[in-house]
């Protein structure tokens, strides 16, 4: 295995793909909802999720993945590469295949300096943080799943006046991590805001070619049925609510269902997986029928091809009898057959096709 290019932990972060932010930022949430998967299945669902997305959610990715594409040619711009690396912070490799750096070990959990600024909150999460306890000693036999529903509850019915207050306690959050961020020195192997400086050198992936448009629609799981129905009652009950917030509240929702009211989302489920299952095989006979008829017509082909070469230069035959006119399926039965032995004394081969084409 070759070994991985070393590279400058000072040097800028490289900038991420809108899935890559959305896949980061949802890891721990999708995680938490099905502790069962393994890292192969995580990412098949992650993937379906983000397929899933609404065009208007999709966009808001994509221009996050564009700010981040500009930080990172703000921040190389300014970049000042140590000697033996090179421009974008990477070793230097000589003509004998050498690096000019040491080369890094295999990269660990991401660590995060302990004296970093801690992020701000939002005026719910602030909320949450603050009443879960009380709200724990109120209704002791809540699961958390209804507790979190319970505290979404009670902070859409809190007065303008109470909603203000937390606002401005999410303001005042907000300014407190300003003013620490903008004074942070970073150690060593730091990014601006303490996160450990990882190797994430993307892998090449071969590219993938153009989807067929006939091809089915892959089915969809229940709780991307349940995300479907609830995401506009969440964007009625929380205006401009960030999209991760959003994802902890639909995740907290979709836990909190009792088992009869997943029920009818997972039927919902069985029958999309089932349309999908009865489009595929019609898709899957229809592209096998394409082929056959496309390797019928190589091999008529080339059987005419070498027809015409026996015939010494005589017209091929058309592709196929019936693009043929009747005038032409009469002339070409009088073509001089030099395999007459083979078909017939009368020229078999040239009358089988007039035949076919009349239909007898």
């Amino acid at each position: 295995m070759a070994k991985k290019v070393a590279r400058d932990p000072c040097a800028p972060k490289r900038n991420m793909s809108a899935y890559l932010l959305y896949q980061n930022a949802m890891r721990e949430q999708f995680r938490a909802l099905n502790p069962g998967m393994t890292f192969g299945q995580l990412a098949k669902y992650t993937s379906a999720m983000y397929a899933e997305m609404p065009p208007a959610e999709k966009e808001a990715w994509v221009a996050r993945a564009e700010a981040d594409k500009q930080r990172y040619l703000n921040e190389l711009a300014t970049y000042v590469p140590p000697p033996g690396y090179d421009a974008k912070g990477d070793a230097i490799i000589t003509s004998t295949g050498q690096e000019t750096a040491r080369t890094t070990s295999r990269r660990g959990k991401s660590a995060k300096d302990r004296n970093a600024p801690k992020r701000n909150m939002s005026a719910y999460l602030l909320y949450q943080n603050a009443m879960r306890d009380q709200f724990k000693r109120e209704n002791p036999g809540m699961t958390f799943g209804q507790l979190a529903k319970y505290t979404s509850h009670m902070y859409k019915n809190l007065t303008p006046e109470e909603k203000a207050s937390w606002d401005a306690r999410a303001a005042q959050d907000k300014a407190r991590y300003n003013a620490e961020i903008s004074t942070y020195v970073p150690p060593p192997g730091h990014d601006a805001r303490g996160n450990m400086i990882e190797d994430n050198r993307p892998r090449k992936r071969s590219k993938r070619g153009p989807k067929d448009p006939a091809a089915p629609k892959r089915a969809s799981g229940a709780y991307v049925f349940f995300t479907n129905e609830m995401r506009p009652i969440v964007m009625s009950e929380f205006p401009g609510i960030k999209f991760v917030e959003m994802g902890r509240i639909l995740g907290e929702r979709w836990r909190a269902l009792t088992p009869l009211e997943k029920k009818r989302f997972e039927e919902i489920a069985n029958q999309d997986k089932v349309r999908f299952q009865m489009e595929m095989q019609q898709y899957t006979a229809n592209q096998a029928q394409q082929n056959a008829a496309t390797q019928a017509l190589d091999v008529g082909s080339a059987h005419e091809a070498a027809v015409a070469a026996a015939t010494g230069g005589v017209a091929a035959l058309p592709v196929s009898a019936a693009a043929m006119t009747a005038a032409q399926a009469h002339q070409y039965q009088h073509y001089p057959d030099p395999n007459a032995a083979a078909y017939g004394a009368h020229g078999g081969y040239d009358q089988h096709i007039y035949h076919q084409y009349h239909g007898t």
